[in-house]
Parts: C-alpha cells; sequence; structure tokens
C-alpha cells in the first residue's frame, strides 16, 4: 500500500526553491479506479491506498516516494515551475516520404525547440532544408547510428529523436520536456497516434513508467532523452535496425533513472498500407532474437514455456478466473462485498484481455500450425483471437499475428 496523505500540508511550494538541484513535481491523481480510499492498478492486479479528496494536487521533491502510483497510471506528472531546457530535435532520414518538409516546417514555428538537426543516411537524393543543420552520410548507417550522429552534433539539453515519418506534434510535449530537467527522470515519450488506424506504436491511455511489469519500452518513434543520460547509456546500438529502442530503454532503466510514457502528449504517426505494417511488424518479431542475445529480458518464448503457456490457450476463462481469485484473496480484508465484485469484473477483463494478446502474439503462428492438426488447438486460437478482436481490432490481431510469425522464425533459427 502506498499512501498520499499528508504531504500536501508538510511540502509546499515553496519548499521547492531551497534546494535547485531537486526541482519539485506535482502529481495530479485521477478519480479513475477508486473505491473509497482504494485504487485498482489492473495491470499488476494489486490495490493502492489514497487518503484525501481526489483529484489531489500535491507539490513534492521524493517523486521515488509515489514510483508505484506513476507506474499503475493513477498519477501524472508535471513541472510547471521549471524553465523550459534548451531542446535539440534529431531526425534521421533516409528517403523521406512527402510529409517530411511540412514536419520540419512545423517544428521550426516551434518557439520551444532551439535547434533541428537531419541526418540524412544515403538518400537516393540529397535532402536540402532551410532552418535545419543537415549532416549527411554518403553510405547508410542505419536509425541507430543516424541518431547518435545527430546527438553528437547537437548542443540542447534535451535530445528529442523524432522519425521522419512523424506528421505532427502535440505542443503539450514541450511543457512535458521540462520534466527531463528532473535528476530521476532520463527519458520521456509521448503517445504515438495514427490518422485512419491504432498505431502499432501507441502504448495506450495510462501514464506509466517502463519497470518490465507495466512496460518494457519507450518507441523511438518520438522520443526524448536528456543529453547526460543519453551519453552515459551509450546512445543507440548501431548494429540494430529494430529494437534498439528497447535496449536504450533497457540501458536507462539501468542506469536508475526513469523512463516515463507521457500520454497526455501525443504525436500523429503516417499511415502505412496494411502490406508494408504486416512486414513491419514480422521483422519486429524477428529482431526480438537479436536483443535476446545482449539482454536478460525475457522478451521471447522458450521451448520450455511452451505445453505450460499452450495450457493456458486451453483454458483462458478458467486460468483468469484462479487468476482474479488469488488476487482478490489477498485484498479481501481492504474490501466490502460490492467492492470485491467490482474489482472482480476489472481485473478478470484484464487478465482475458492480456492472455488472449499474449498467446496471439507469442503463439499465434505455431498455434495455427497446430489448428491445421488438431481441433482443441483451432478452438483456442479461435477463442484466444475471438477476444482481441473484440478488444483490439482486426488490424492490431493481424499485426500481432504477423509478429508471432517472426518471432518464431528467430526462435527456430537461434535453437538449430
Amino acid at each position: 500500500m502506498v499512501t498520499t496523505g499528508g504531504e500536501a500540508s508538510s511540502c509546499g511550494p515553496a519548499d521547492a526553491t531551497r534546494d535547485p538541484r531537486r526541482p519539485s513535481l506535482t502529481i495530479t491523481t485521477s478519480r479513475q479506479r477508486r473505491l473509497g480510499p482504494l485504487l485498482i492498478d489492473p495491470r499488476r492486479s494489486s490495490m493502492l491506498e489514497v487518503t484525501g479528496d481526489l483529484p489531489h494536487r500535491f507539490v513534492t521533491t521524493d517523486p521515488q516516494r509515489y514510483r508505484p502510483l506513476i507506474a499503475a497510471g493513477i498519477t501524472t506528472l508535471s513541472a510547471p515551475t521549471l524553465r523550459p531546457p534548451r531542446v535539440s530535435v534529431i531526425i534521421p532520414a533516409r528517403n523521406p516520404p512527402e510529409t517530411f518538409t511540412s514536419l520540419v516546417d512545423e517544428l521550426i514555428r516551434s518557439s520551444w525547440i532551439c535547434e533541428i538537426i537531419v541526418v540524412d543516411d544515403g538518400s537516393a537524393l540529397p535532402i536540402t532544408l532551410k532552418g535545419a543543420t543537415i549532416a549527411r552520410n554518403e553510405i547508410p548507417i542505419g536509425p541507430g547510428g543516424a541518431r547518435n550522429l545527430g546527438a553528437r552534433l547537437s548542443t540542447g539539453e534535451v535530445l528529442l529523436f523524432i522519425d521522419a515519418d512523424i506528421i505532427g506534434l502535440d505542443n503539450g510535449l514541450g511543457e512535458a520536456l521540462k520534466l527531463l530537467h528532473h535528476h530521476q527522470i532520463g527519458a520521456l515519450a509521448p503517445r504515438i497516434i495514427e490518422q485512419w488506424h491504432r498505431s502499432p506504436l501507441d502504448l495506450g491511455l495510462d501514464p506509466t513508467l517502463v519497470d518490465q511489469q507495466h512496460l518494457n519500452h519507450l518507441p523511438a518513434a518520438v522520443l526524448a532523452v536528456a543529453r547526460e543520460t543519453f551519453f552515459a547509456a551509450g546512445g543507440f546500438s548501431e548494429d540494430l535496425h529494430l529494437g534498439e529502442d528497447v535496449e536504450l530503454t533497457m540501458r536507462i532503466t539501468a542506469l536508475g533513472q526513469w523512463a516515463l510514457y507521457h500520454p497526455s502528449c501525443t504525436a500523429t504517426h503516417a499511415s502505412q498500407v496494411w502490406t508494408r505494417r504486416l512486414g513491419k511488424a514480422a521483422r519486429y518479431g524477428y529482431s526480438v532474437g537479436a536483443l535476446r542475445r545482449r539482454t536478460n529480458l525475457a522478451l521471447m518464448p522458450t521451448f520450455r514455456t511452451v505445453p505450460w503457456l499452450c495450457g493456458v490457450a486451453l483454458a483462458p476463462i478458467t486460468y483468469s478466473l484462479a487468476a482474479t481469485l488469488k488476487d482478490l484473496s489477498r485484498l479481501h480484508t481492504h474490501l466490502a462485498f460490492d467492492q470485491r465484485v467490482r474489482v472482480a469484473l476489472i481485473v478478470i477483463d484484464r487478465h482475458l484481455t492480456d492472455h488472449a494478446a499474449l498467446i496471439v502474439r507469442q503463439f499465434g503462428a505455431p498455434m495455427l500450425l497446430g489448428a491445421l492438426l488438431h481441433r482443441k488447438a483451432r478452438s483456442a486460437l479461435l477463442f484466444a483471437i475471438g477476444i482481441e478482436l473484440m478488444h483490439q481490432g482486426i488490424f492490431q490481431t493481424l499485426s500481432d499475428l504477423a509478429y508471432s510469425a517472426g518471432l518464431w522464425l528467430s526462435v527456430v533459427l537461434e535453437t538449430c
């Protein structure tokens, strides 16, 4: 349990002026998922205790104390009293789309951006732009190397990496980047949306931290990193052409820094044709093999986990009910009967959704093969796909199946 009551009176705005090296942060607690004095974190199936009226705003110089609330998506951070940092925008580009010039023009008009560096990574026609510094590689070195080159040429306190196919940024991002002045927050990313469909880079509506339980990375499509943190972490891996953002985020958190997902700000990604999107999802799945070899994160399934997860696939309702009862057994002393019923509905929905998505994303490809041979495997796959279709839609489900195909190709090649 984490209690937030009390600090509002003991720590006020004047506290922020005592130590300029530790600027204050304002945490706003929303009313979502509240049951009396308790707040539900359905992603971890746990409860957090919050006292006082909600929304609850107060100033603190110790956000580490409230990390469970932040990771649970129950609170949001803001830093209205901090000065804006110097922001250097770095855009790796190779044969950029037609919308690229409009993106750069929009960035030039943004008052919170100090400089724009475009790294032309071997485009067929050299990129020419006004109002931006252009560095050209005659021979392509990949997105990680291009971003690192731009970082070395930059002078800003915050490095904002933007992909060339982004078509718009929320002006609120400039305000959010003030958070990177705080010593505990090393990286920040907005929510990525698309014009017509849900983006595969969309991490949802809930703010959270990268902690391997709620979230395991921040996408590099739009990623802000404090300059000192970026170089302390060693920058992007230049030999990875996919998944380099996952590895960088892991190295940032290994330094003890927070990597914050801030969905109140958005960036718009250009829509892609579905053949290209499915191919990219498959390549993302395939890239997990390279990430696994250099990290300790369990990013991909192993053959030892197949029997257990296949059992989950064959009885997702039973598993979700059992997991829900286990969660509620830890919390029954804190809840009245009607509260237990409400929590049960929220938690079981989360278990069903998460495990259906896990089955399709990690085991969709082998289960498709099994469905051709065995009726039970066919029923389990159809059930899991049906749940994901209801919650995620057809396009995300197809992307997860493509990701699974790439993932298992990587598993087979690595095993052999």
